[in-house]
This record gives structure tokens, C-alpha cells and sequence, in this order.
């Protein structure tokens, strides 16, 4: 069976970048992440990627944007932000979850253990 893609995690802030990556190797995840939606595309293309956690507000590209770019289908996309904005675009980008900032890093292991099979 093979081993499925990482987790890509895609925020600009790199203290955020680095907890949820702590957290989801702790919990046998594999991670790679990207602090902008030009960085996210190339890792998405180089890695294919299991799931996503996507922020909304970013320089560049944002995570809007990013969605829009990458279209469907695409793996699980769960949206961490602190925008009034998540539901309206959780619910036209068809993304599976959206976390509000600051989030119960629980629920986020919880997520990736749901939609990923660990390798």
C-alpha cells in the first residue's frame, strides 16, 4: 500500500507554521508547509499532499485564491483563520472543515487522524 502524501500546512505566520507541524509529526503525521499561496502551489505540485490546512489571509496569494488555483478535485482542505469570512468561503470553496484562530490544537490532530490514513 502506498504511503500517503503529507500534510500541507500553509500559513504566513512561521510560530504557527512550526506548532501545527510539532503537533501533527507528534501524532504520525509527515508535514510540509508553506507561508504563501505561491509557496503552497509549488509544494502541492512537488509532494501531493494527503490533506490541507489552509489560511485565508496571506501575502501573495491568498488562501481564497490558493483554493480557486488548485480547483477540484483536491484532498481534504480544512481552513484555520481568524476571518468573519470562513464560513462563506468554507461553504463556496466545498472545504471540509474551518477552524477559527486561536483553535484547540486537539481538534486539529483529531482532523488529520480523520482524513488521513497515516503511513
Amino acid at each position: 500500500m502506498a504511503k500517503p502524501g503529507p500534510i500541507l500546512v500553509i500559513d504566513d505566520d512561521p510560530d504557527l507554521c512550526a506548532l501545527l507541524r510539532r503537533a501533527l509529526e507528534h501524532a504520525g503525521h509527515r508535514v510540509v508547509t508553506a507561508s504563501d499561496g505561491m509557496q503552497a502551489i509549488r509544494a502541492y505540485e512537488l509532494n501531493r499532499p494527503s490533506m490541507l490546512f489552509v489560511d485565508l489571509m496571506m501575502p501573495q496569494l491568498d488562501g481564497e485564491e490558493l483554493l480557486r488555483v488548485l480547483g477540484t478535485p483536491r484532498p481534504p482542505v480544512v481552513l484555520i483563520t481568524a476571518s468573519v469570512r470562513r464560513e462563506e468561503v468554507a461553504e463556496r470553496f466545498k472545504v471540509d472543515h474551518a477552524l477559527e484562530k486561536p483553535f484547540d490544537i486537539a481538534e486539529v490532530t483529531a482532523l488529520a487522524d480523520r482524513y488521513v490514513t497515516k503511513g
